[in-house]
């Protein structure tokens, strides 16, 4: 839908579907060129930290594009940059959560030739986290890959700044004691 004096901006999916969106040019609404500029300030960052607690680099691209289209489909009138960041992670969190609910509930996925084990330390971190539920890789990334404060993780997980602290309390308890297997 376009709105009354507005332009059209696409955006097209991994899988070439368009993101058609209107956004109008009038006060507090992003006009094509802030959103280009906010996408390409926003993008790469979220899809590292979405690669990261889905545990899934194949799908990556396509969870960004439907946060990013999710987000031009809301309201985002009146927000300003560090908000419009915290939505579109919010929706990526959200469509990481609603995969990991629906894989839970197919079943176990058949299993896949894994490569070799490497020894080093990156491979063990990179099985440590895909070990852990997407909400504590999440919580570990923002924390300590995107430098969030407890805060700005709470907005963008939709959860209260204590809620933060003791969730990512526990989260670190966990990846250490996975790491000390």
């Amino acid at each position: 839908m376009r709105p009354k004096g507005g332009e059209m901006v696409e955006q097209r999916t991994a899988t070439g579907e368009s993101l058609a969106c209107g956004l109008s040019g009038t006060a507090g609404e992003l006009d094509s060129a802030a959103f280009e500029a906010f996408y390409n300030a926003t993008a790469a960052a979220l899809c590292a930290y979405i690669r990261r607690i889905s545990g899934n680099p194949a799908a990556a691209e396509d969870i960004l594009q439907e946060a990013f289209y999710r987000f031009l489909r809301g309201s985002h009138r009146g927000m300003d940059e560090a908000q419009m960041r915290s939505y579109v992670y919010r929706a990526a969190t959200t469509i990481v959560y609603d995969q990991y609910r629906r894989s839970r509930l197919a079943g176990p996925a058949a299993p896949t030739s894994a490569p070799a084990p490497d020894p080093s330390a990156r491979i063990d971190m990179e099985r440590a986290l895909a070990e852990l539920v997407p909400r504590d890789r999440a919580l570990l990334w923002l924390a300590y890959v995107e430098g969030a404060s407890h805060a700005e993780i709470g907005v963008a997980l939709g959860m209260g700044r204590l809620s933060v602290r003791v969730l990512l309390f526990r989260a670190r308890g966990k990846l250490a004691r996975i790491l000390r297997r």
